[in-house]
């Protein structure tokens, strides 16, 4: 199962992703605007879990509009 978690790389948003991500059974894509946060929110999951499969996808609200 893949699970997009958005604002992944602080907060409820981290949480959420680390929780799924050591669960087990989930590709947990961290969508965050900030690419560095985001990549060093996949580090500390992954430093905590080497197992997990968790990855960064950027996003960006200015393409919304």
């Amino acid at each position: 199962r893949v699970v997009i978690v958005t604002g992944a790389d602080r907060g409820v948003g981290f949480e959420t992703a680390r929780y799924l991500a050591a669960e087990g059974g989930y590709d947990v894509i961290l969508a965050c605007r900030d690419q560095d946060k985001g990549q060093l929110a996949v580090q500390k999951i992954k430093r905590d879990n080497p197992s997990a499969l968790a990855t960064f996808m950027q996003v960006s609200v200015e393409s919304m509009w």
